[in-house]
Parts: C-alpha cells; sequence; structure tokens
C-alpha cells in the first residue's frame, strides 16, 4: 500500500507503480515541502503531517487495445494535484514544469474535462488533473492447452504531442491519426495540433486519414512536437 507520504521503495502493481513514480517526480520538484497521498483514509490530525501539495487519485480508464509481439492493453490514470498553503502558487509552477519535462505525462487542458470532473478531482486550493498512461502486456502461453495463466508485465507507454502540416507547412484540422503501437484514433484540431497514446519506441508509424484518403506515416518522435507532412 502506498505511504501518505512519498517513499522510494518497491511496490506491487503495475498502476501503483506508475503512481509512486510520478509522486516522486512531484516531491522533487517542490523539495524541501512535502507531497502527500491521499487514499480516502481518515485525515491526518497531526498537524506535522501536513503538506503544501496533495495527490488523489481520480480515475482509471481503459484507452485500448494494441498488438505488437503480444496484446497490449492501454490503460490511463487520472490524477488530482491540489496545492495548498501560502506558497501555492510558486508549488504550482514547480510541478506544472516538472510535468512538462516528462513527456509521458499530460495535463488535462481546460477544453477536455468531463462535466463536474476538476470540481469533483480539485476539493480544495489550486489544482489540475494529470494523465498517467499505463501499459499492460499479456504473455500468451506458446500451448493452447496450457492451464498456466497468462503472465503480466508492463511497458510504459507516453502520450506524444504533435501537428499535422500540408506542403505549405500549413495544419490540417479534422484529420484522423493513431499510432500503430495503440488502437486510439484522435482527431486534430483547428490548427492541426493532436496528442495520442503510444509506445516509447522513437520511431512511430502513424496511420493518418485526411478527407477519406488513409495513409502510413513514420515519424521520428525523439524530439517533441513531432511534425507530420501529408504530401
Amino acid at each position: 500500500m502506498l505511504d501518505h507520504f512519498v517513499e522510494r521503495g518497491v511496490t506491487v502493481g503495475v498502476v501503483r507503480s506508475s503512481l509512486t513514480e510520478l509522486l516522486g517526480i512531484l516531491s522533487d520538484a517542490v523539495l524541501p515541502e512535502r507531497v502527500r497521498f491521499d487514499d480516502n483514509s481518515e485525515p491526518p490530525t497531526d498537524p506535522s503531517t501536513h503538506a503544501a501539495v496533495t495527490v488523489h487519485a481520480v480515475a482509471v480508464n481503459r484507452v485500448g487495445r494494441s498488438r505488437r509481439d503480444v496484446p497490449l492493453l492501454d490503460l490511463e490514470l487520472k490524477v488530482a494535484v491540489e496545492c495548498h498553503g501560502p506558497t501555492q502558487l510558486d508549488n504550482m509552477e514547480k510541478l506544472l514544469l516538472a510535468v512538462e519535462h516528462n513527456s509521458q505525462y499530460s495535463v488535462v487542458s481546460s477544453g477536455e474535462f468531463e462535466p463536474d470532473e476538476y470540481d469533483a478531482g480539485i476539493r480544495q486550493g489550486l489544482g489540475f488533473l494529470i494523465r498517467i498512461p499505463v501499459g499492460i502486456r499479456l504473455e500468451e502461453p506458446s500451448d493452447p492447452h496450457a492451464t498456466e495463466p497468462p503472465i503480466a508485465t508492463t511497458t510504459v507507454p507516453r502520450r506524444i504531442h504533435g501537428r499535422l502540416v500540408d506542403v505549405h507547412n500549413k495544419g490540417i484540422p479534422d484529420a484522423y491519426i493513431r499510432a500503430h503501437s495503440s488502437a486510439t484514433a484522435v482527431v486534430s484540431d483547428p490548427t492541426g495540433h493532436f496528442e495520442v497514446l503510444a509506445s516509447a519506441d522513437e520511431v512511430q508509424h502513424f496511420v493518418v486519414a485526411v478527407r477519406g484518403t488513409e495513409r502510413e506515416v513514420p515519424a521520428n518522435t525523439s524530439s517533441l512536437p513531432v511534425i507530420i507532412r501529408w504530401e
């Protein structure tokens, strides 16, 4: 079980391990102040346990399934990050920068909230919501009659943000974009920008559909945002 405060250690469970990694990043960003994980147990009564930042889980959603060498289940953990006290503005700035420097995470923007999601997630103080991509891989037994259960291992997906442009470098809106490593497609915004869940591989193959025409476009994602050219 996760402790109330961030601690470096071994955890059990893929989703919990991904959450622990994020908590470590957030804790490093606001040192020497403390980050508290709220697991919905009784609130602390000891003043020494008060923290400048509180994190709690909001939801775990199934994003889709993809298949490479083995089936891959793409999940997304959504957490709320809240800042309290006189340093909350400074801590918000540090935390947002820390998330921005780790491309596997993304902040839920104002236009992406579900109805009442922000009010339910941010209970007090200033805050924001973060998406944590989680990939669970199932090793299929080679013997179809094997009675051994599949072995669950993990691979860490990431969110890739980029822009789809034409030959004149003008953004292409309303195009469908999907990475081969994911089963979920997204639609580019009016300026051609998009954000898609994909594997950690630097070279990605994207399926792009523009006005009914579909093509496969490879792109190097070692530097973000990635630019996909439709020619």
